[in-house]
C-alpha cells in the first residue's frame, strides 16, 4: 500500500459517504490509496445462498465496490468522484461459509481522464481465492455534489 493511503480517520470519513447498500451489507473500508483498495466483510447468515455459502450477489457487490473505489482515489477525499460501472465480469472459484472474514483487494489497471479499468481478488483469511473479477468504470460527479 502506498504511503499516500488514507489514515484511519480519513478512511472512516470516506466509508461514511459510501452507499446505503454498502452499509446494509456491513462492509468495512480497510484500505484506500492510489494503488489499492481493500473492502472487508464478516459473513453473516444474511450473506449466504441456499447452499449456506457466500451469495454470488454479495460477491459481485464486494468486487464492484472495491473496483469502483480504486479508480476514484484523490489526495483530498472531498474531491473524490463517484464511479459508474460500465461492465464487470465475476469469476467464482471457492465457497465461503458463515463466519468467514473476506476481503476484496482491487487495483486500477489502466486509467484515462473519464474511464478506468480495474481488477479485484476476493480472498478469505487464509488468502484463499474465492472469486476474482475485472471491470470498466466511468468517473462521474464529485461525491459532494450528490444529494
Amino acid at each position: 500500500m502506498s504511503d499516500q493511503a488514507y489514515p484511519a480517520a480519513t478512511l472512516q470519513q470516506v466509508e461514511s459517504t459510501l452507499t446505503g447498500f454498502f452499509q446494509d451489507l456491513g462492509c468495512r473500508l480497510r484500505a484506500y490509496g492510489p494503488d489499492c483498495v481493500v473492502v472487508e466483510l464478516l459473513l453473516q447468515p444474511r450473506h449466504l445462498n441456499n447452499a449456506s455459502h457466500l451469495h454470488g450477489g454479495v460477491t459481485a457487490t464486494l468486487l464492484d465496490v472495491a473496483m469502483g473505489l480504486c479508480g476514484t482515489w484523490v489526495e483530498e477525499p472531498e474531491q473524490r468522484r463517484v464511479a459508474t460501472t460500465l461492465s464487470m465480469n465475476v469469476n467464482f472459484s471457492a465457497p465461503a461459509p458463515v463466519g468467514s472474514r473476506i476481503r476484496a483487494v482491487a487495483v486500477c489497471r489502466s486509467a484515462g481522464h473519464k474511464v478506468f479499468m480495474a481488477s479485484c481478488d476476493l480472498l478469505d483469511e487464509e488468502d484463499r481465492l474465492l472469486a476474482f473479477g475485472e471491470g470498466v468504470y466511468k468517473r462521474g460527479k464529485l461525491r459532494n455534489e450528490l444529494p
